[in-house]
């Protein structure tokens, strides 16, 4: 983990922690920079990922301020986080369907920019929410980048198994997603009917250089899942 991450950590846990409420100011650039002893850009640099994710927001020639908190129980839309740090306070359970090692299908290999019969790790499984059915997941994973995967990390954390264990250094994903109907075959996996609506969100994530190295396709349960977006100008 990066130096500015850890310091957006610290800074959002001593926020959730309740040393700062809504609407409270936090301390200038140059007191954070001194607080903990790094360069002025990696403050710029945390403070900018806390404000991406709806935690704080900056008010030019005013000051840094605690953002309202987030409902709990909903999903940033657009965030490169897992979601067992997008859903603190919440058991998060994964019931794996498969691992394993397959021949990159054609749309695969050309978001991953594979090779033509290059191998990657392909994962389905059912992520539920205390017991609900969140989505349904079938990811695809770039083997020189994901170096091993198996069930029993799939049944975990996957993106702190990257950050922690083979220190993929994570650093932005493009999503698209659209409003559809489920087929027989996705029906049956989120516990819903034919035809019933859902949320289709494909994700393919960089490291900090711009290699593609996951390409990943959700279908949220219309009933369980919930998002925000915080935005700014």
């Amino acid at each position: 983990m990066l130096k500015y991450e850890q310091i957006a950590l610290q800074i959002n846990a001593y926020i959730a922690e309740g040393n700062y409420q809504a609407g409270d100011k936090l301390p200038s650039v140059e007191t954070l920079k001194a607080q903990y002893e790094v360069s002025k850009s990696t403050i710029i640099k945390a403070l900018e990922a806390l404000e991406k994710k709806g935690r704080i927001y900056q008010a030019r020639g005013s000051g840094i301020y605690v953002r309202n908190p987030k409902r709990d129980g909903y999903l940033n839309l657009f965030s490169s986080s897992g979601f067992s740090d997008e859903i603190v306070g919440h058991s998060v359970t994964n019931d794996v369907i498969r691992v394993e090692e397959v021949i990159a299908p054609e749309e695969v290999r050309q978001k991953l920019k594979l090779d033509k019969d290059t191998e990657v790790y392909v994962l389905e499984r059912i992520v539920h929410i205390d017991g609900k059915v969140l989505c349904y997941e079938q990811s695809y994973f770039n083997k020189d980048i994901v170096l091993y995967l198996d069930t029993s990390i799939a049944e975990g954390s996957i993106f702190r198994y990257l950050e922690q264990r083979i220190k993929v250094k994570i650093g932005f994903s493009d999503i698209y997603f659209t409003v559809d109907k489920l087929n027989s075959e996705e029906a049956p996996l989120l516990n819903l009917s034919t035809g019933e609506p859902c949320l289709r969100y494909e994700q393919v994530f960089y490291t900090t250089t711009g290699v593609p190295f996951d390409c990943s396709q959700l279908i949220y349960h219309y009933e369980n899942a919930h998002f925000y977006i915080p935005s700014q100008k």
